[in-house]
């Protein structure tokens, strides 16, 4: 396989570059998305000898998350597939994370403002989409389901480590499945909330 998958959604930067039987993988603190992307892109295709014509598929991560960081993810992987006439998909960063342990997993993602973004996976299988909760019903929400939990932020559960590996499983789950860029915008923007939306 040969794509290029990132994760603007998530609190750092994660950048995986697989080309055949080479990958290259890296997680940036996430001070400005828009101004490191592209450069961190340009130097592991300079460190290993190729250009971003060489790929087939570019995959990023549509949500839930930081609505700018999704855009930026989202606007790149389609210019990628509008200029070079190539492949791009979307991924939730929820079956990301899922994708960092195995079996059954509830996922938690900040999502600021006492929300979080929860989702529930049986290996590639789907239980439950993401969602959004408060923070304080998260626990009753784990206790749903008999299955390992890993977050984004620390609630007491296993932590999400950035180690591409998560993110090459979830990258080629949506490039076999062809999912969509759309990006998954869960909660409505602040100013179209009434009183009783979370």
């Amino acid at each position: 396989m040969r794509y290029i998958a990132i994760n603007t959604a998530a609190p750092v930067i994660e950048l995986l570059v697989v080309h055949d039987d080479k990958q290259h993988f890296v997680s940036l603190e996430k001070v400005m998305a828009a101004e490191q992307l592209l450069p961190a892109i340009d130097r592991i295709l300079e460190d290993m000898r190729l250009e971003v014509k060489n790929f087939d598929d570019f995959v990023c991560v549509v949500g839930p998350g930081s609505f700018t960081g999704i855009r930026i993810g989202v606007n790149t992987v389609r210019a990628f597939e509008y200029a070079l006439k190539k492949n791009a998909y979307g991924v939730t960063y929820n079956r990301v994370m899922a994708y960092n342990t195995i079996g059954g997993v509830t996922t938690f993602v900040d999502g600021g403002n006492g929300v979080c973004y929860v989702a529930v996976y049986n290996g590639d299988e789907t239980v439950e989409e993401p969602t959004c909760i408060y923070k304080k019903d998260a626990e009753a929400f784990r206790l749903k389901h008999n299955f390992a939990a890993i977050a984004d932020y620390d609630m007491g559960v296993a932590l999400y480590t950035p180690n591409g590996e998560a993110l090459k499983k979830a990258a080629e789950y949506a490039i076999k499945n062809k999912l969509g860029t759309e990006p998954l915008y869960i909660r409505k923007p602040q100013p179209e909330r009434k009183d009783n939306d979370i």
